[in-house]
This record gives structure tokens, sequence and C-alpha cells, in this order.
């Protein structure tokens, strides 16, 4: 590997080398990865059938939980995107990398999980040919489509950089700001309309999942999502690669951005249920009720509390800890409104009872997993050759 970043002529192969651990770690995760590729491949010759436990009854199982859950996480990039050439809060410009990537990799993931999971694999281009104005998934699949795109060319000046061609980065700076706003604007469409998706779902959802203002709380927990994700990748990167400083000032920053963004998201979610009198299913200590309550806590209640503490937000461990606990609660939460909340209703669809069970199948988490693997691998390869932490980068005027 070094060999071949010398003759690409990368010059940030010096960072932080690896110990015996870190490297069984890696081939720990290539083999993982290794086992996901091998898995979506036979996946896609037999078909879905001996590969998932995918019924009528469940359509969507644990790769569109994933799905609708990277796509809020891999909203760090629009998120930074907006902080920093919109918001104009250029002391975050250090994280714009490291999140351009997670983003770039997080969409990535997507498409190819997309692709698993798609019945006929091999007409995955028809939204392209066959226009439906009227489906929230052909608004879905095109913004995700420009954006990533978008986020392809906010990612190759890292690239670039690395092969030592300043004339071609120089000539995508100039393009920034209008690649910025085309990102911004594409995440906010497809972001809200993930929550579009499931207002076509009345009779089908729980009333607790199900509500008017879907596509603004899906849109704005994608945002305390990015944020988290941001935390996490920060204080991870910075252990894995060795820094010797680590911005705690900024990490607070987006401590505090946290609490504004979740406090928006539950009095709006909550003062829904209550002014539409769906709130007593709240109350009901049946499994839905649980479920509500445990995405509620952990990536809303949680990160207004704790954020809120000074002596939190001066912590690493804090820090870490309630971003991860945030993810895991918009985690909850994806999987919620696809599998938790949804109805079947026994006389629309023969053979299927209200008895119906969905559980994965074990190829269904080696594929997954894999994917997730593969994507942690190269994000780690990315920054270990090319300059994403602010160590590796150099004055880009």
């Amino acid at each position: 590997m070094t060999t071949i970043v010398r003759r690409l002529r990368l010059p940030f192969n010096d960072m932080h080398q690896p110990g015996l651990m870190g490297k069984i770690v890696l081939a720990l995760v290539a083999l993982v990865a290794l086992s996901g590729v091998v898995s979506a491949i036979y996946r896609l010759f037999v078909g879905l059938g001996p590969t998932t436990n995918l019924t009528d009854a469940y359509p969507w199982g644990l790769w569109i939980g994933f799905d609708f859950t990277l796509i809020a996480f891999a909203g760090v990039g629009f998120t930074m995107a907006a902080v920093v050439h919109v918001l104009h809060l250029e002391q975050y410009k250090p994280m714009a990398r490291a999140a351009v990537l997670t983003g770039f990799l997080g969409y990535v993931s997507v498409l190819v999980i997309l692709l698993l999971d798609l019945g006929r694999p091999d007409r995955f281009w028809g939204f392209l040919v066959y226009w439906n104005h009227h489906s929230p998934l052909f608004e879905i699949s095109w913004c995700i489509l420009l954006y990533t795109i978008v986020l392809t060319l906010e990612f190759a000046p890292l690239f670039f950089e690395g092969l030592q061609r300043p004339a071609i980065v120089k000539a995508i700076h100039k393009v920034t700001v209008p690649v910025v706003i085309a990102g911004v604007t594409l995440s906010t469409l497809h972001q809200s309309t993930l929550g579009t998706l499931y207002l076509a779902m009345p009779h089908k959802m729980h009333p607790l999942w199900w509500s008017w203002p879907l596509p603004i709380l899906f849109y704005i927990s994608s945002i305390g999502a990015g944020l988290a994700a941001m935390i996490l990748i920060w204080i991870l990167a910075s252990k894995v690669f060795g820094r010797k400083k680590i911005e705690m000032n900024l990490l607070q920053g987006l401590a505090k951005g946290s609490v504004w963004v979740w406090v928006v998201y539950a009095v709006l979610r909550l003062g829904d249920l209550l002014m539409t009198g769906t709130a007593r299913p709240m109350f009901a200590f049946d499994g839905p009720s649980v479920w509500f309550w445990i995405e509620m806590i952990l990536m809303a209640l949680v990160p207004i509390v704790l954020f809120s503490l000074q002596r939190v937000r001066e912590s690493q461990a804090g820090l870490f800890i309630v971003s991860l606990l945030v993810t895991l609660g918009v985690l909850a939460n994806r999987f919620n409104a696809t599998l938790t909340a949804q109805y079947v209703n026994r006389f629309t669809v023969e053979s299927v009872t209200e008895t119906a069970r969905y559980v994965p199948h074990l190829l269904e988490w080696v594929m997954q997993i894999g994917i997730l693997a593969a994507a942690v691998l190269v994000w780690y390869l990315a920054a270990r050759f090319l300059p994403v932490m602010p160590e590796a980068v150099k004055d880009e005027h």
C-alpha cells in the first residue's frame, strides 16, 4: 500500500502509523467487508427470496431501516457545509473535509444498499427514463443521485490535492459556492421527502409516527444526526490518528447547536401529538409506546438536557457518549417508522395475518454489516493518505 501511495505521489503517508492491535482491527474490518461483498454478489445472482426474510407483510426490512438512518447520518455533509459556507462560521472549516468524506461514503453506501434491496436491480435506471412526478420516491431517487454527484465534486479537491494537482484543485474551488448551495438544496429536498413518503401511508402507520409535520421532522432530525455524527467522527479520528489537539471549542459549539435543534424537534413533535388529540398512545405502555419513548429520550431529551450542562460539553467522554446516544436514537426513529409503526391490513394482503413477523435473514445482516465495514475502511484509508484531518491540510489559497 505504501509503495502504491508513493507512486501516486500522495504526500501524507507519514501520519500516525497503526500499531499491532490497529492492524489486527483493520484486517478484521477488511474481512467483514469482503464477506459483505461476496454475500451481495450471491444475492444479486439468486434474488431476494433465498437471501432475505422480506414478505408481502414486510417489504421493507433491515436494509431500508439502515438506508434511512445512513441518509440522516450522512446529513453531516450538508449540515457542516451550511455551517461553514451559509452561516459563515469559518472556525468550523477544519471539520468540513471530514464531513464531506463522511457524507460521500454515506450516500455511496445508501446507493449500494438500495441496489441490493431492489427486486430487479438490473432496472435501477428506471426512474431516469420513466418519470412519475406524483411519487415521493421519484424525487428522493433524483435528489440522492444528484447530491451524490455534488458530494463527489466536494470530495474531488481532496483527491487531486493528494495527487498534487493544484490547477485542478483551484478550478474546483472556484465553483465551491454554487456546488454547496446545490448540495444544501438537494439535501433539504430529499431529507424532508423521506417524511413525505410516510405521509402516503395514513392507514398503515401507528398514530405516534404518522403526522402532517413528518417532512419537517425528518429534516430537523437529519441536522441533529449530522451534528452528532461530526462530534463522533472528530473524536474517533483524532484518537485513531494520534492527534495531540482535539478542538474542544468547536465540539462544544456543535453540542450547543444540537440543543436548539432538538428543542425545536421535541416541541414540534410532542406539540403535534397534543394538538391533534393523538397523545394518548404515548402512555399505552405497549410495544409502540415503549419504542416511541426510547427514540424520544435518546435522540431528543438526552442531548437537550446533557448538552446544556457545561461539564458535559467540556468532557470528551461526555460529548462522545451523548452523541452516540443521539445516533442510536435516530436509528430507533428510522426503524420505528419503517417497522414498528407499520400496520398490515389483512383484508388487503392475502395470506397475511395480524401476527405476521419479520426477523432479518443472516445474509441480510452480513451484507449490511459488510457495507458499513467497507465504508469505515475506505474512510480510514482516505483520511490516512489524503489531506482530510487538519494536520494534513495545506493552505487552499
